[in-house]
């Protein structure tokens, strides 16, 4: 989807998805700007009154389906049509919720049935004659992927552990674990491109892994800066990583990590994936120990 107007509190988006994409798209987005809230609460340290009250922050979609078309005045582009009125009259309306997606018949009408079941009919009254849709509320979504999401794995629950001891002093791991050209190496990525957490912070980036032609999205769920942190993975199926850092003296240092991931139902599936997953863990110990006393020899003075 793309940004087309900023008006005040509420951005235009338009969009070629089909519409149960956008249902779909509007649906992470909502779940994406509570995890970030959350996040922004964790790491703030302003007493100021806005970031103290951060978690009162709601959303609302408004969703409909039609033409309209496009005038530039000098850099600045603007919708025009009476479906793009339809839109702007709908945001203000009568629903009896603080956290809602609002669509129009015309977005019901492209709903396969199972999506549009979720819908309670509603109706408003403009100038333009009366608009009818549904609504749904959307908080559930939050309260549900914030039931799934972990905040580690433990060694004894996990599919797979791992541990590698590498030459390298314990500050110089933990402050490289996340740079995106370490992170290239021991993930055997093609390119990570980070998107920075609450407040530039670690928790809530994400790092997107080129890998040919597919991306693998990791999020940072939950940290304890020098000592652990466990990332969400989307791919291959979803997967939770806790490392865990430890001093060994000497200049050395322990890298654990513990894998645990969603089982496919197909067994055939599952004993695939648990082999894959052996074989890159495995490999992953060796880029790790070579790509982090590189980077310790680097930094020792001559």
């Amino acid at each position: 989807m793309d940004v087309s107007q900023v008006e005040g509190d509420a951005i235009l988006f338009i969009s070629g998805l089909s519409t149960p994409e956008v249902i779909a798209a509007v649906e992470g987005t909502f779940v994406a700007f509570h995890r970030r809230l959350r996040d922004m609460q964790a790491v703030t340290t302003c007493p100021c009154s806005a970031c103290a009250n951060i978690s009162m922050l709601k959303l609302k979609f408004v969703v409909h389906h039609g033409k309209f078309s496009r005038q530039r005045l000098g850099s600045v582009e603007q919708l025009h049509g009476t479906d793009v009125i339809v839109a702007h009259r709908l945001l203000k309306n009568s629903v009896p919720s603080k956290e809602y997606l609002l669509v129009t018949d015309a977005v019901l009408d492209r709903l396969p049935t199972g999506i549009r079941d979720r819908f309670t009919p509603h109706t408003e009254s403009f100038d333009l004659g009366a608009i009818s849709g549904g609504y749904q509320e959307i908080a559930h979504l939050w309260e549900e992927a914030r039931a799934r999401e972990r905040q580690r794995v433990a060694p004894e629950e996990a599919q797979v552990n791992s541990e590698v001891t590498v030459d390298a002093p314990i500050d110089l791991v933990h402050s490289l674990m996340l740079e995106p050209d370490v992170m290239q190496r021991y993930l055997f990525s093609d390119d990570v491109v980070v998107i920075p957490g609450a407040r530039g912070e670690e928790l809530g980036s994400e790092f997107h892994c080129h890998h040919g032609g597919s991306v693998v999205t990791l999020r940072v769920v939950s940290t304890e800066p020098g000592r652990e942190l466990t990332l969400y993975s989307d791919q291959p199926t979803d997967m939770y990583i806790t490392t865990r850092i430890a001093d060994e003296g000497d200049g050395r240092t322990s890298i654990m990590r513990s894998f645990l991931w969603d089982e496919p139902a197909d067994a055939e599936v599952a004993e695939g994936l648990r082999q894959m997953m052996n074989g890159t863990v495995l490999a992953g110990e060796d880029a790790m120990r070579e790509v982090f006393e590189e980077k310790a020899r680097a930094a020792r003075p001559v």
